[in-house]
């Protein structure tokens, strides 16, 4: 093996990455989903130091003992990289909502950590030969291995399954991360003069779009999109040139100023939480869904074949589906919908945004009336 110059890859590859930790200087810590991915860079910190450590001390027959020890911890920051990986997706793409998911990929790291942990007892999954170099235990290694890779399909197979809303900018990144590891081990396999374990650290760098789109454009406590984003895709949708309809709807939770002061603000903040699960249930490929401001939230979409009543219909019935579940501390969930749907010329972004805004206070004031909103004329009419 080319000890020296895996050692200078891993080397370099450190350097690159606290020259990111410096550039965040904390920023990326103010959530769930920028703590893990803090915790990723540090992993990988670690990830590559130990790799050095090993090259350093590998084939010497005194240095046994630490080798041992090096390789052990080597193993376990390669579990809690995949584990701490996977909190970033579940916390980026579903915060408040990641329960079960969550406790699946702690038990397989769990069960990964216990393993290396026997290991140092009976040795079934590696050993130091008397020269210092390591000797493999095939089958432990690969059930080591089949943990790490199972947590992978997992979150693949979340990523796939929630293809039709997950921006393809975010799921990019989320998708190569592991992949760019493995095709350094299938080479490594085939070619094992050199040490990539660099790779990890590439994977990272990918990452880190991810996270700052979403400290930039994401809603803390919900995990939909902020104002800011509303505001910058609706004014390229009407600033293009052409015609063309954008369409919105705007939500507003029912009841939250009660909820915040017979309940308690924690109490409120679930509530919100659960209906930004209920529009992450509903939107569609293409369409953007954000907080609007306090508990009031937007989805909006251009042109396309996606019709407002089926948006309507999804998110009835993904709120029937999630009071059905849980009624929670708050208690049933229950909101009213403004829809608007206008051709983009002689429109800006306030002029919509007023009119949607109206429109929902219209159907709300009707609600409490008992009167049916649609008897009254759209703003937009087409």
């Amino acid at each position: 093996m080319k000890i020296d110059c895996s050692i200078a890859l891993d080397i370099l590859s450190m350097a690159n990455l606290f020259i990111l930790l410096f550039g965040l200087r904390g920023r990326e810590r103010s959530d769930r989903a920028g703590r893990a991915y803090f915790q990723i860079i540090l992993l990988v910190l670690a990830f590559l130091s130990l790799d050095v450590a090993y090259l350093a001390l590998y084939g010497r027959p005194w240095a046994r003992a630490a080798i041992a020890a090096v390789k052990s911890a080597y193993f376990v920051v390669n579990a809690a990289i995949v584990w701490t990986w996977a909190r970033f997706v579940l916390h980026t793409l579903f915060p408040g909502a990641a329960g079960g998911h969550s406790a699946l990929y702690t038990a397989l790291f769990a069960a990964d950590a216990a393993i290396v942990l026997v290991n140092c007892v009976c040795g079934w999954m590696f050993s130091i030969s008397e020269e210092g170099t390591i000797v493999i235990g095939y089958v432990a290694m690969w059930v080591f291995t089949l943990f790490n890779y199972l947590s992978t399909a997992a979150v693949m197979l979340l990523l796939y399954r929630n293809r039709n809303w997950v921006k393809r900018e975010t799921l990019l990144p989320f998708l190569l991360f592991p992949v760019l590891p493995l095709c350094a081990e299938l080479v490594q396999i085939a070619v094992r003069s050199v040490s990539l374990i660099c790779t990890y650290a590439l994977s990272t760098l990918m990452l880190y779009q991810v996270s700052q789109g979403s400290l930039i454009y994401t809603d803390a406590l919900t995990g939909l999109g902020n104002r800011r984003l509303l505001d910058e895709y609706l004014g390229r949708w009407f600033d293009g040139a052409g015609s063309g309809k954008v369409c919105g709807v705007m939500i507003d939770l029912d009841g939250l100023k009660d909820i915040n002061d017979t309940r308690g603000h924690l109490c409120g903040d679930q509530m919100l939480v659960r209906m930004a699960e209920v529009i992450r249930r509903s939107e569609r490929k293409g369409m953007v869904a954000t907080r609007y401001g306090g508990d009031e939230f937007v989805v909006v979409w251009r042109d396309g074949e996606e019709r407002i009543g089926d948006l309507l219909r999804r998110l009835e019935q993904a709120r029937t589906a999630l009071n059905g579940q849980s009624s929670g501390e708050g208690g049933q969930l229950s909101f009213s919908t403004g829809s608007l749907c206008c051709e983009r010329g002689g429109l800006d972004v306030a002029d919509f945004l007023r009119r949607l805004d109206g429109e929902m206070y219209r159907v709300k004031n009707a609600k409490k009336q008992g009167v049916s909103p649609s008897a009254a004329d759209p703003p937009c009419p087409q």
